[in-house]
């Protein structure tokens, strides 16, 4: 992933106005596939590089039953592609929105946690000064 992705306002502004709700129905559910936060790990292993299901099995440490139950739900929803080897079953990242997308939401967790702390560390100085 070495590219620069740049998002302009008006694309973000456009998407606002376009959206048909047909649409939302689909963006929904892509939000629901990252809502767990198993399918999350996984899709950090595979952010690195493409990898086995053992692979993936031994990086997130899970049973390799409920690893294999979210990679055929990511793949099945255009997530991730699989190729087979051999014996082995490669996975890797089949849409790279999905990566931007866990970047952004996570930044923004962060600098909502940060604000909240310098809330509260303000809120606990008035109250000492006090």
């Amino acid at each position: 992933m070495g590219k620069t992705v740049i998002i302009a306002e008006e694309e973000v502004k456009k998407w606002n106005l376009n959206m048909p709700d047909e649409m939302l129905e689909a963006v929904s559910s892509r939000f629901k596939l990252l809502s767990e936060p198993m399918r999350l790990k996984i899709l950090r292993v595979l952010c690195e590089q493409e990898r086995t299901v053992q692979e993936i099995v031994n990086a997130v440490q899970a049973s390799q039953a409920n690893i294999s139950k979210h990679l055929a739900l990511m793949h099945d929803n255009g997530i991730v592609n699989r190729r087979k080897e051999g014996l082995k079953c490669y996975y890797s990242i089949a849409d790279d929105s999905i990566i931007y997308a866990c970047y952004l939401i996570s930044k923004s967790v962060v600098e909502n946690l940060q604000d909240r702390l310098s809330w509260v560390q303000k809120v606990n100085s008035d109250l000492s000064s006090s």
